[in-house]
């Protein structure tokens, strides 16, 4: 299953910033598969990869949009965690949260479709679209699958997640400046070192073998 990260609300104010520290620096946006482990997640683990700056604006619990605009102010709302800049790079994931609980419900197609549709619209093309306007390359972290044998929360999401992954692949395809990155490609759902104890999140060691892997694939893209 490809899974996403769910986090104890901590209310932490997290202000995107739109100035970049260097002209060649990474921002990191999105939800708690980015933001988990802190000082060890994937943000750190791309810059030490690729030596250059990484500004991690990510933030566990954030949904692709936010209707709830406090929530949204204080970085729960991907979208609004970017506000532009020069940025050589911005690194994101998301979509998880907003799928959560509509899994294999009625409601479960409107909320994918949402995200990423058939015709390849919707809430994470319009933020993708918006960063390339800024001359952003873009990578999507699509999710892994989760630890073998274990049944979370997002157990219900696997069919949505491929879908979006699909949707993604098609997407990045149709745009050089867009990396499309399966984190799925990286983590062996049969070795439970690579996961925090909830079996979802990324471990520190999954979080290492995700941001060099990615950066790998960043620097041969440019």
């Amino acid at each position: 299953m490809r899974m996403f990260a769910f986090l104890p609300l901590i209310l932490s104010a997290c202000v995107a910033t739109s100035a970049p520290p260097s002209d060649n620096a990474v921002l990191a946006i999105g939800d708690s598969v980015m933001a988990w482990n802190g000082g060890q997640g994937i943000p750190e683990a791309v810059q030490a990869t690729l030596g250059r700056p990484v500004v991690d604006q990510a933030q566990s619990l954030a949904h692709l949009t936010n209707p709830n605009g406090t929530a949204g102010a204080l970085g729960f709302d991907i979208s609004r965690q970017y506000r532009g800049g020069d940025w050589d790079w911005v690194i994101l994931t998301g979509g998880g949260n907003d799928l959560r609980g509509a899994c294999r419900t009625p409601d479960e197609a409107g909320i994918l479709n949402g995200l990423i549709g058939p015709g390849l619209t919707g809430d994470i093309p319009t933020l993708i679209a918006r960063i390339r306007a800024n001359g952003s390359m873009v990578a999507f972290i699509g999710y892994y699958d989760g630890a073998r044998g274990a049944a979370t929360g997002f157990t219900p999401c696997q069919g949505a997640f491929d879908i979006i992954n699909a949707r993604m692949t098609r997407l990045a395809a149709q745009d050089a400046g867009l990396l499309f990155f399966d984190a799925g490609n990286v983590v062996d759902a049969g070795d439970r070192g690579l996961y925090a104890p909830d079996l979802i999140h990324p471990s520190p060691r999954g979080s290492a073998i995700i941001g060099q892997a990615l950066a790998q694939r960043m620097a041969a893209f440019e």
